[in-house]
């Protein structure tokens, strides 16, 4: 287990990486204000993006074998095509509503690349989870490194050659990335389609969408726990300032996530529940005990090094990522109690627990951002992260009867350590 973990790492590490070249051109060379239209593009995007994946998303791989591909495949095409449509015209709406906030600006300059390139990322999105499902894992793989590494071909391109310092800089390498990944994407999709004997009839859309429901609330809620700060800073400036700090602080749940893919995995394929237990306690305090000492690291680094590597708009990242830093570690801790859930089929639990997490940045982010400005939205996300973590703890120890003092027992902990492989 332990070298499935390892390697899972450096593999997300690799993407990583990527995403972080990518991160370092857009802060650096388009400044904080392009940065900041960019993330609220992004964020409109996914928001999106997870409401469509109820039907499209990663909980339909179950279904996938079990009912009929073409229907599947078809109702999710035109699903896509109406929920991009009416995602459109709720931003039209919004936008015009709110029209003196900058977001609100932003929404309308960008809307017609905000429907297209939704409709675009989802459609390469569902075709990934049709390839995990039919485990065409090497294509599934390819394209995940692919696209990011497109995006980042082009960007630098667009910015070093062409000299775009906009942000149809970045808009225009998305729909390179994409379109390319899309058609690539479809080929593989035509292939299955070639290999596929439907002999599978039924089908159950209720189901599909009962499933979803419960998955993608939980993605949507933990999401925006943090991005719905967006909407409320002042300016495009610190949004690009902000989210460049989220993203960067939020490397170090790369330790979590990939523990967290093989825990899935494991719990979905070993019967023995107090071994499921043991080791989903046992990887959150390791997982906690590392991105605690990521952070200790980062508390040397001198915030002069950020503004070297970002640019003069982001004197304040250090200081903002140690804001978030103790949201961070409570998710470190919890991820791996979210997929011990997921692997039992119970979505219910995480997305109770997340939605608790998203009313708790709903409640206070206001208050906090008109008070403490950038600061108070890291207040509020430390707070949505905890009170999130805190059910999932809470209902992993009441289901598993474990003590709170068993949170701190490391020596059998350590005995227990030295026996997994």
């Amino acid at each position: 287990m332990l070298k499935k973990i390892i390697a899972t790492l450096f593999t997300k590490g690799f993407v990583a990486l990527i995403n972080l070249v990518i991160l370092l051109v857009s802060s650096r060379q388009l400044g904080g204000d392009v940065r900041g239209q960019v993330s609220l593009l992004i964020l409109n995007i996914a928001i999106i993006q997870a409401i469509n994946e109820i039907y499209t998303g990663y909980a339909l791989v179950y279904f996938i074998p079990r009912f009929s591909l073409k229907k599947i495949y078809s109702n999710g095409f035109i699903l896509s095509i109406v929920c991009t449509i009416l995602s459109g015209a709720f931003f039209y709406g919004i936008s015009s509503y709110f029209h003196d906030k900058p977001w609100a600006q932003e929404i309308r300059n960008q809307l017609i690349h905000i429907i297209i390139l939704s409709f675009v990322i989802i459609l390469h999105s569902f075709h990934g989870v049709i390839l995990l499902a039919k485990e065409k894992i090497k294509l599934y793989n390819f394209l995940n490194f692919f696209q990011p590494a497109l995006l980042l071909g082009a960007l630098l391109i667009n910015v070093f050659v062409l000299n775009n310092y906009t942000v149809m800089s970045y808009i225009i390498s998305l729909y390179v990335s994409f379109l390319t990944s899309l058609l690539i994407s479809t080929t593989g999709i035509y292939a299955v389609f070639k290999e596929t004997t439907e002999h599978l009839g039924s089908y159950n859309g209720s189901a599909i969408f009962k499933n979803g429901f419960y998955n993608q609330l939980a993605n949507l809620s933990h999401m925006l726990s943090n991005r719905y700060n967006f909407y409320l800073i002042a300016s495009n400036a610190m949004v690009g300032v902000y989210s460049t700090s989220t993203t960067l602080i939020e490397s170090v749940l790369i330790i979590s996530s990939s523990a967290a893919a093989i825990i899935l995995t494991h719990i979905a394929n070993n019967k023995d529940e107090a071994n499921q237990v043991r080791i989903t306690f046992l990887l959150s305090k390791i997982c906690f005990v590392l991105s605690l000492m990521a952070i200790i690291v980062l508390l040397v680094i001198p915030s002069e090094f950020f503004t070297f590597l970002l640019g003069k708009d982001y004197t304040l990242t250090k200081p903002i990522m140690l804001a978030l830093a103790p949201g961070i570690l409570f998710i470190s801790f919890s991820t791996l109690i979210s997929h011990y859930f997921s692997g039992l089929g119970k979505q219910r639990i995480i997305a109770i627990a997340n939605f608790s997490g998203l009313f708790t940045t709903i409640s206070t982010s206001y208050y906090l951002v008109n008070h403490y400005q950038v600061f108070g939205a890291c207040y509020s996300t430390c707070l949505s992260y905890f009170v999130a973590s805190m059910v999932l703890v809470i209902m992993f120890m009441k289901e598993n009867k474990l003590s709170f003092s068993s949170l701190f027992k490391i020596k059998n902990d350590l005995a227990f350590f030295k026996t997994m492989k």
